[in-house]
């Protein structure tokens, strides 16, 4: 078994019904995503075996419980209020006294164990992001070659319907706004644990993966926190944007995503110009070519440390699917995965130019 952490907008009651999974002793996920995108996070854990896990029943997903009412008054009120037990403290100081261990290895030497974001795109209910979550385990995790040993899966309530396209794009864009929060809580965090407490830093790194509509998330992140006025600084160290199914001049000024480069030490965008799924948006729902199919419209107007990645050539992406969409390359092509994990690593993309 291996456990992995899940942030999430998608509903959590306590109602129980078929369409809800249970994740702890009294609360209940929403399954196939039918809802609009709520403001309020929950954090938790996902549990499962990589070898067998197929199904929505086989993955334990733990959310961890609500701050007490009482208490999210008082820190609404900014009154002084211990944030220890905020489910999102747990999971960021977890993160941070695994990356402290690792930090010290095996014989006092440094040993690199980075975390990798994700955020899936459109079509996908929680079994599907479930799936995705397990094929990133085997192609970033497993590999030995990999720094990448944690996962934080960002989903929101996206439905596995292509008919819902437009609600998908609307709850992405208010899931942005809420993913602004989450980054807000992280930003207080590192305050409170390197500034205040003066803890020392554990040296790992922190990536973000986004596929698809997960940029529209992004995107949107990047406007809320920019609307809120939250100083801007690099978080993460590697950003790879996927089949972007935002539009391809997305990454020019005055756009939010201008401001991406900031928020890390480079971007990477993995782009294939046989991209069907990006050509039915283009066709159907956009009006402007897609980022994740032709790359960026005019190179020239891009900030600097953001590399094109033109994989309209690899020749892996096998399956009868993925033969004809060539969408989901970042887990399906080995070529693919391989140039992604150097990236992480540091290195240079083969497909960069």
């Amino acid at each position: 078994m291996v456990t992995h952490y899940i942030v999430t907008n998608r509903e959590v009651t306590s109602r129980r019904s078929s369409s809800y999974i249970s994740v702890n002793e009294n609360e209940y996920m929403r399954k196939d995503g039918d809802e609009e995108a709520r403001h309020n996070l929950r954090y938790g854990t996902v549990s499962f075996d990589p070898a067998k896990a197929k199904k929505l029943k086989d993955f334990n997903i733990q959310i961890l419980p609500e701050v007490p009412e009482d208490t999210l008054e008082k820190y609404a009120d900014d009154k002084d209020v211990n944030k220890a037990k905020f489910p999102s403290t747990q999971v960021f100081d977890e993160l941070y006294q695994s990356g402290i261990k690792a930090a010290k290895g095996k014989g006092g030497e440094f040993v690199q164990e980075d975390i990798l974001v994700f955020v899936h795109g459109f079509k996908s209910d929680l079994e599907t992001a479930m799936q995705t979550l397990s094929e990133l385990h085997k192609r970033y995790v497993e590999p030995e070659t990999s720094t990448i040993k944690h996962l934080v899966l960002f989903t929101w309530p996206a439905k596995k319907k292509m008919l819902k396209y437009r609600s998908d794009a609307y709850d992405a864009m208010q899931s942005g706004f809420a993913l602004a929060r989450s980054m807000a809580s992280l930003r207080e965090f590192f305050k409170k644990k390197f500034v205040e407490e003066k803890k020392p830093m554990c040296n790992q790194k922190i990536h973000l993966l986004c596929h698809s509509m997960g940029n529209r998330v992004l995107e949107n992140m990047i406007k809320g926190i920019c609307d809120i006025g939250m100083e801007i600084n690099s978080t993460f160290s590697e950003i790879v944007l996927v089949g972007a199914d935002i539009d391809y001049y997305a990454l020019e000024r005055p756009n939010p995503l201008y401001r991406l480069i900031d928020f890390g030490e480079r971007v990477h965008v993995y782009y294939h110009n046989k991209d069907q799924a990006l050509g039915v948006s283009e066709l159907t729902k956009n009006a402007f070519n897609r980022l994740g199919r032709w790359g960026a419209k005019n190179s020239v107007n891009l900030p600097d440390d953001i590399y094109q990645c033109d994989v309209t050539a690899i020749e892996d992406d096998k399956g009868l699917l993925h033969e004809v969409v060539h969408h989901w390359y970042y887990t399906n092509s080995t070529t693919v995965v391989e140039d992604i994990t150097a990236v992480f690593k540091g290195e240079g993309s083969i497909f960069s130019r």
